[in-house]
């Protein structure tokens, strides 16, 4: 294999790594939000998991799209750039393609990961589980962003899991407010 062709394949491998972290990242969010903030509002199984499975596959659907065209809009600067002789390297539709399909893989992948504990334990045990299981991936995305990035991993860590419980302590307060609303019909 040629030098250009394994920096293609390094290329392609990096940007699908970007589309899985974003997946990674945005599912845990978004997901453990819809997660907690049902469980605080209604307590129901039912609302739980109807909420959570149609919002983690909206989530991983937009999460898809958005990432493509993030791609596809920094491809046409890419272009734009080559046309006036300031860059070398444009993204290939693979690229931008692979980007958005991994991005979504990952947020399904989140999606999962954060549902099994309902299908064993009480409602409040899995919330806590689920919320233990994000905590987890975004520590461990943070260590390996952080070495990826030469910057401290237990920092960049420790970062992802603040952003992580700052976005599930926003769908708590939510998700309280919905309870209180919902309780005055």
């Amino acid at each position: 294999m040629g030098p250009v062709k394994r920096a293609n394949e390094s290329l392609r491998l990096i940007e699908g790594f970007q589309g899985a972290a974003f997946g990674l990242a945005d599912g845990v969010v978004c997901i453990l939000g819809m997660i907690v903030g049902s469980a605080v509002a209604t307590g129901d199984l039912k609302i739980i998991l109807v909420a959570t499975i149609t919002g983690g596959l909206a989530d991983a659907l937009g999460n898809a799209i958005g990432f493509y065209l993030s791609e596809l809009s920094e491809r046409g600067e890419q272009i734009h750039a080559i046309e006036h002789g300031e860059n070398n390297s444009v993204h290939s539709m693979t690229e931008v393609l692979t980007s958005g399909i991994f991005s979504f893989a990952a947020t399904v992948l989140v999606l999962v990961l954060l549902l099994i504990p309902f299908a064993f334990l009480t409602t409040v045990n899995a919330v806590v589980t689920a919320s233990f299981e994000g905590i987890v991936i975004l520590f461990l995305l943070g260590i390996y962003v952080g070495k990826l990035s030469n910057e401290s991993p237990t920092r960049t860590a420790i970062k992802y899991v603040l952003l992580g419980i700052a976005g599930a302590a926003f769908s708590y307060v939510v998700g309280d407010l919905l309870r209180v609303w919902l309780l005055s019909f």
